[in-house]
């Protein structure tokens, strides 16, 4: 992590020290009161700095919990284990349920309890776009599945009519002449 030092907050602690000391040369008497002043503006200056570390760590989780659970819906297609997110996106599993929870009440997603009742899984409506492409996929695949099976059926009763007609053409040596062959 490289520490990024603010300009002005630099200049204003160079600004502040400059005064403290100037006034300790004026009058010692007040050494307190600027050392004070000066431990209270680099202790508020590290606040500061500690709050924009964290901001910029939710910022990064938030993006990470994003990019997962888009990986997880594409790969899932729409159906999402709260556990495999908190897993994936290093955050704790509470985070994730609750994460998962807002966004199925906001988008209509649904909560599905396990069969063995040890958790839940979410699953996420996908596109019209995509749900029409399913049913045209599926319309499409029961046409072809309808076309191999009447080409079976007709390939089936043209392999029997082949068998009758084999048989109805085979003479039997026995019966037609009433000789022995040979």
């Amino acid at each position: 992590m490289t520490l990024r030092l603010n300009p002005n907050l630099t200049l204003a602690v160079a600004g502040t020290i400059g005064i403290g000391v100037a006034a300790i040369a004026t009058a010692p008497q007040q050494l307190g009161a600027a050392l004070a002043f000066g431990g209270g503006l680099i202790g508020g200056a590290g606040i500061a700095r500690d709050r924009a570390r964290k901001t910029n760590a939710n910022k990064e989780n938030a993006q990470r919990v994003t990019n997962v659970f888009s990986a997880l819906y594409a790969a899932n297609r729409g159906i999402i284990d709260p556990i495999e997110l908190a897993f994936v996106a290093d955050i704790p599993a509470e985070h994730a349920h609750g994460f998962l929870q807002g966004l199925a009440e906001n988008t209509g997603g649904q909560k599905i309890p396990t069969k063995t009742n040890n958790g839940v899984l979410f699953s996420f409506p996908h596109s019209n776009n995509a749900q029409n492409w399913v049913q045209a996929e599926t319309q499409k695949m029961a046409a072809e599945l309808e076309g191999q099976r009447r080409a079976l059926q007709m390939a089936q009763l043209q392999n029997a009519a082949k068998l009758a007609n084999q048989q109805a053409n085979q003479q039997d040596p026995w019966t037609q002449t009433g000789q022995m062959p040979g």
